[in-house]
């Protein structure tokens, strides 16, 4: 019967600690939910900057990397016993109990390392016994939970270091400007006391009370660290203050922020490059500022590694808008854009890099796209137009391309700004009439530049895919080439004469209005992308590619360390007999002809148009022909003959140009297309009324090439007779609004009609 008694005891007791040990084990795990910090490092782990946490702590998201230095002293100052011990120590416990007992007030904890992880998931709550039981039992819960370590790695987290300091990570940078894997013996030890008191011995204020404890905790150490060891430890200074967190990279930390708040985020940025582009930015700003321009931005990518190396977003010296990003800004692309039409067209095998194309004045729907210096050189070489930036081929180009096609391409080339369609923007896409960032075109012209190496690097061994770019490594090294012919600035002036020198391909822009001025860089490893201007949109006169952005580009590209080349042919190109003049495939009539290199496809240009066999009177005065003149067969020359308007301009440029003779007499009037043709209005034109400095109106003047500037022509309006012009055949109007038929005829009875709107 006592048997029975005692078994029905023993099972209620088991019951009983078994409901105990499930409701133990029910009780929830301390955790910690406070808002880290948001921590940009460099590629060497060098801190670049770091935004405070939500709730206005630096709290650095651990990293769990300290060095072991930092645990015996942490260690050896709160729990030796921190091994053996199932989250308290009963020992320190009851002592400590004895020693308040005697004191009369709490004098001393008896916390374990787990009681205090768990006192600092509770936000520090009042000190009570209730609360210290409290404590144990949520210790031993949370010893059930997590190893040893994970504990450690708990407490350097969360300990506080002193104002708005937290954590490890935070407090190793903070005071010693280091990380917690680095701490000497002394900057460990120091942090090893401090969250025993944060407020009392903060850094930079009782500085001798830290400095005490930190040297006792030294000496507790022997014989760990030799004696030796401990002396020089102790003679290493107290921090005064805490370093202020760096700004290095702000507009990059600010980006990438939005996506990843509270991590920390390791970058590929180089942080020494990072620091020279800032203070290159800073010289360059010093100079621009007196223009009023405030603001720039540079992004450089390391693109056989696919890594971005510097991003500063604007120019911390700004007055105004400095935190504004510029890199992710949209703003009009000006001529930055002319490369990816050149490489596209190279594909399409409807360009050849010395190709002559229109350079003329021209009117498409009411577009008058004009060169930047005012002036056209009728006939260009597209390699020429390119390095000149010239917009009025460009636009001829586009074309002749499509702008539906072209807009298609920008959108694979990632470039987010296009955000209407093609209509919207017509033919100024090409110079500016559309907007992009430097992110965007930059990271365009890194894949050009990645693609490529994968072809002809030697050293580059990285599979880049076909669809990296939508260039064939033809088109972009041809284009590259081009682009490599560019005349550097002022400021760059006998940069050849230097062995350590860079080839650079590089293209600037510039938009209306002198509000963005833009320039790309490519080596044969980096591209570097740089915008100046107003982050507000005010234009400046002044503010171009050239003079603006280049020379800030190249300055940066003098601190990249490229210490390779390679060729910039690639095995997919082909070797082309050309008309040494107009550049196209030679035709029978072409006398001097060159090889040039090109891509490997299909040639769409035909032979050369420009060349061409033209009989001659006996007099060798006029030009003839058969039905009108009898022809002699030996009699004949090979001219280069352009149209018009072409040879209009070319010629102003070209004192040796031979302009084709005159037709003979008697042989009737030439085909119009052949002898004249209107410079102004184009075909479709939409005139306005140009209105003066004081609000007057103005005369609208049209313009006529004519192959014999000599000849008169006579011009009428609606039939109503305007005038007479010879030499220069400009004819200025007074004309209003409404539906008009100009008509022009030349002595010999070559007659152009046009029909045009006044608005």
């Amino acid at each position: 019967m006592k048997w029975l008694v005692r078994h029905r005891k023993l099972k209620i007791t088991l019951l009983v600690l078994t409901g105990l040990f499930i409701a133990f084990l029910c009780i929830p795990v301390p955790k910690f939910d406070k808002p880290y910090s948001t921590v940009l490092t460099a590629r060497n782990d060098e801190l670049l900057g770091a935004k405070i946490a939500d709730d206005g702590q630096w709290r650095f998201p651990a990293t769990n990397s300290y060095s072991q230095k930092y645990v015996d002293c942490l260690l050896e100052y709160e729990d030796r016993w921190f091994y053996y011990h199932p989250g308290f120590n009963p020992v320190s416990f009851v002592k400590a109990l004895i020693d308040n007992i005697k004191a009369g007030e709490v004098v001393r904890g008896g916390s374990t390392l787990s009681m205090q992880v768990v006192r600092l998931s509770r936000d520090n709550p009042p000190r009570t016994y209730g609360e210290k039981l409290l404590e144990v039992v949520l210790a031993m819960r949370l010893e059930l939970r997590y190893s040893k370590k994970e504990i450690l790695d708990l407490y350097a987290a969360n300990a506080p270091f002193g104002g708005n300091v937290v954590g490890i990570d935070a407090a190793a940078w903070r005071y010693f400007h280091t990380t917690p894997d680095n701490l000497s013996w002394a900057e460990a030890a120091t942090l090893a006391v401090l969250p025993n008191a944060p407020s009392l011995i903060h850094p930079g204020r009782s500085r001798e009370r830290l400095k005490e404890k930190r040297d006792d905790l030294l000496q507790r150490l022997m014989p760990k660290i030799s004696e030796e060891d401990v002396e020089l430890a102790m003679m290493e200074d107290i921090p005064e203050r805490p370093f202020e967190i760096p700004m290095l990279a702000y507009h990059y930390l600010a980006e990438k922020d939005r996506h990843h708040h509270g991590e920390h985020i390791g970058s590929t940025i180089d942080a020494s490059l990072q620091q020279s582009v800032i203070d290159i930015m800073r010289r360059h700003h010093e100079l621009n500022v007196q223009n009023s321009i405030d603001n720039a931005a540079v992004y450089v990518v390391d693109y056989l590694n696919d890594e971005i190396i510097a991003y500063v977003g604007n120019n911390w010296d700004a007055d105004d808008a400095r935190m504004v990003d510029m890199i992710q800004a949209q703003r009009s692309t000006g001529s930055i854009l002319k490369p990816f039409l050149f490489a596209a067209m190279l594909d399409e095998g409807n360009l050849l890099p010395q190709m002559v194309i229109p350079d003329v004045p021209m009117s498409l729907s009411g577009f008058t796209p004009k060169n930047y210096s005012g002036e056209y050189w009728g006939a260009v070489t597209a390699d020429k137009a390119l390095q000149n930036s010239l917009n009025a081929p460009f636009v001829h180009l586009l074309k002749e391309y499509g702008q539906q096609r072209f807009h298609t391409l920008l959108k694979q080339l990632d470039l987010r700004g296009i955000v209407f369609d093609a209509e919207h923007y017509g033919l100024s896409l090409i110079v500016g009439g559309a907007e992009s960032s430097l992110y965007d075109i930059t990271n365009a012209y890194a894949k050009m530049g990645r693609k490529l190496a994968s072809h002809v690097n030697e050293h580059y061994d990285v599979v880049v895919d076909d669809d990296t770019s939508p260039f064939s490594a033809e088109a972009i090294a041809e284009t590259f080439h081009v682009m490599l012919g560019l005349t550097r600035p002022v400021s760059q002036a006998g940069w050849g004469g230097f062995a350590s020198s860079h080839k650079v391909a590089w293209k600037t822009g510039t938009s209306y209005g002198f509000k963005d001025a833009w320039a790309i860089g490519l080596t044969d490893r980096y591209v570097v992308g740089v915008w100046v201007g107003n982050a507000d949109g005010e234009g400046r006169p002044g503010l171009t590619g050239v003079g603006a952005a280049a020379p800030l580009m190249f300055d940066v590209i003098g601190k990249l360390n490229d210490d390779y080349t390679y060729p910039a042919n690639t095995s997919g190109s082909v070797m082309i007999e050309v008309c040494a003049e107009s550049g196209y495939p030679k035709s029978e009539y072409c006398q001097h002809t060159k090889t040039i290199r090109a891509v490997d496809v299909e040639n769409q240009t035909g032979v050369c148009p420009y060349h061409k066999k033209v009989f001659l009177d006996e007099s060798h005065q006029y030009h003839v022909k058969p039905d009108c003149y009898d022809v002699d067969q030996k009699n004949y020359e090979v001219f280069y003959v352009l149209p018009p308007v072409m040879e209009w301009f070319y010629k102003k440029h070209s004192p040796l140009f031979r302009p084709l003779p005159a037709l003979y007499p008697g042989c009737g009037a030439a085909h119009p297309d052949d002898v004249m043709a209107f410079v102004y209005p184009k075909d479709d034109a939409r005139i306005t009324i140009p209105i003066g400095i004081r609000g007057d109106r103005q005369q609208v003047v049209f313009e006529i090439a004519h192959r014999n500037p000599q000849k008169t022509i006579f011009w009428t309006l609606n039939d109503k007779f305007l005038g007479q012009t010879r030499l220069n055949h400009q004819m200025p109007i007074d004309v209003e609004r409404g539906t008009y038929t100009l008509r022009c005829v030349d002595e010999d009875g070559v007659e152009l009609i046009r029909k045009i709107l006044v608005q």
